[in-house]
């Protein structure tokens, strides 16, 4: 029998996700190459990069994803003529 590899729990702060695989990214490797390291709240977090979370909002195809992609577009062009 398996068990799946994404789960949902609930906690006093919300909703985790814990993802054994994310869509349109792939296995954990896969998406520790698409992540970047990002302090929060005093912590080093690795968070999806912006074009790996493109790729699996896309991949996802939901409606709120899809709707969420031109910002996300649009913020990686930001980030792209910064850099240059």
């Amino acid at each position: 029998m398996q068990n799946g590899t994404n789960f949902t729990f609930e906690s006093e702060i919300g909703e985790v996700d814990l993802l054994g695989e994310v869509a349109g990214v792939g296995d954990y490797d896969a998406v520790d190459r698409e992540s970047e390291v990002k302090n929060l709240f005093g912590y080093d977090v690795k968070v999806l990069t912006i074009e790996g979370l493109i790729k699996a909002k896309r991949a996802a195809g939901r409606t709120k994803d899809l709707l969420a992609l031109p910002e996300l577009e649009a913020l990686r062009e930001a980030l792209s003529d910064e850099e240059d």
